[in-house]
Order: structure tokens, then C-alpha cells, then sequence
């Protein structure tokens, strides 16, 4: 099962080449205003929340031909670390977050909508995890690689990689999963 997981988190992490680098920056939702609140995971230990942005594209700003939805589920992303190193999340905070997803995907399905405009946040304890749709359409991504995307950056952008948390982006820059310190 290990072994299985271990291709799984290699073939999601496989690197695209880009016409424009991306920086290892962090996003930071700006005037966030949160639309619902739930918990995830087998003892609803894991708080989630869609929030809005005024810094990402909003439903309006979309044309009629736009309405779609796309499934992303699958798509490979890129990895970036943020430097300097210190203050990055306990990787196994990030673990039940990971393991949350995890549960959810066998116990209610294993795709959910990401719709424009509106990020997915998890947090627990020290980490924090969020997706934010960059598209113009609706997307729709599957939970166990989220739950991948989280284990692989929360373990590989810490102190010894003079990392501090990091992200994973989309090949065509659609989408991008984002774990830092909370």
C-alpha cells in the first residue's frame, strides 16, 4: 500500500515546463470573507472553510462560453518551497489533514468543486492547507491528491531545505495547493 502511495505522490508531482517561472511566493487571500464552515475526517477533527477573495477572480468576471466546469483530478503540479527557512508547519499536523482527506474521499467520494473565486481552507493545529481555483471555470479535483500534495510539501519544504511551507502548482498555472504554517 505504501509503495502504491509513494508512485501516486510521484506521478503528481512530475515537473512541467513553464514559459513563466513561478514564484515561490505565498498567496495571501485578501479581505477574506468565509462563506460556510465544516469539519473533515473520521473524528471531525480537521476545520474547513470556503472563503472569497477580492484578490482572485470572482463568478462575475466570467463570460457565458466560461461556465463550465473542468476536471482537474489527476493534473500534475510543481512544487516550490518558500524560502527563507523557520516557522514552517509540524508535518504531522499536516499529516492528519492529509489523512482527513483521506477518510472524506472513501466516506463521501472522492471528487469536490472548486469554484471560482472561492479557496478550500483546512487547518489543524499548526498547519494550514488551502486550493484556490486561479481559472476562469470551475474546477474539480480529487481529495486523495490533495491529501498527497499536502504529505509530500508539509515533509519536503521544511527547515532543511531553508523552507518554511510551500505550494504545488498546476502545469498551466489553472489551480495550485498551497500548506503553510497557521
Amino acid at each position: 500500500m505504501k509503495f502504491l502511495a509513494s508512485i501516486a505522490v510521484l506521478s503528481t508531482f512530475a515537473a512541467g515546463v513553464f514559459a513563466t517561472a513561478i514564484p515561490a511566493t505565498p498567496f495571501v487571500c485578501q479581505n477574506e470573507k468565509v462563506l460556510s464552515t465544516y469539519t473533515i475526517g473520521k473524528n471531525n477533527e480537521v476545520e474547513a472553510q470556503v472563503v472569497s477573495c477580492s484578490n482572485l477572480p470572482g463568478i462575475a468576471s466570467r463570460s457565458v462560453a466560461q461556465k463550465r466546469q473542468t476536471d482537474v483530478c489527476g493534473n500534475t503540479c510543481t512544487t516550490n518551497c518558500f524560502t527563507p527557512s523557520g516557522g514552517g508547519p509540524n508535518p504531522n499536523d499536516c499529516q492528519v489533514i492529509a489523512d482527513a482527506l483521506l477518510y472524506d474521499n472513501q466516506n463521501i467520494g472522492s471528487l469536490f468543486n472548486i469554484t471560482v473565486g472561492t479557496p478550500i481552507f483546512m487547518q489543524y493545529a499548526s498547519c494550514e492547507t488551502f486550493f484556490v481555483n486561479q481559472a476562469t471555470y470551475n474546477e474539480t479535483y480529487c481529495r486523495n491528491d490533495w491529501s498527497s500534495v499536502v504529505e509530500y510539501v508539509a515533509f519536503n519544504c521544511q527547515s532543511q531545505e531553508n523552507a518554511h511551507g510551500g505550494n504545488c502548482v498546476a502545469s498551466d498555472q489553472s489551480w495550485f495547493i498551497q500548506v503553510q504554517t497557521s
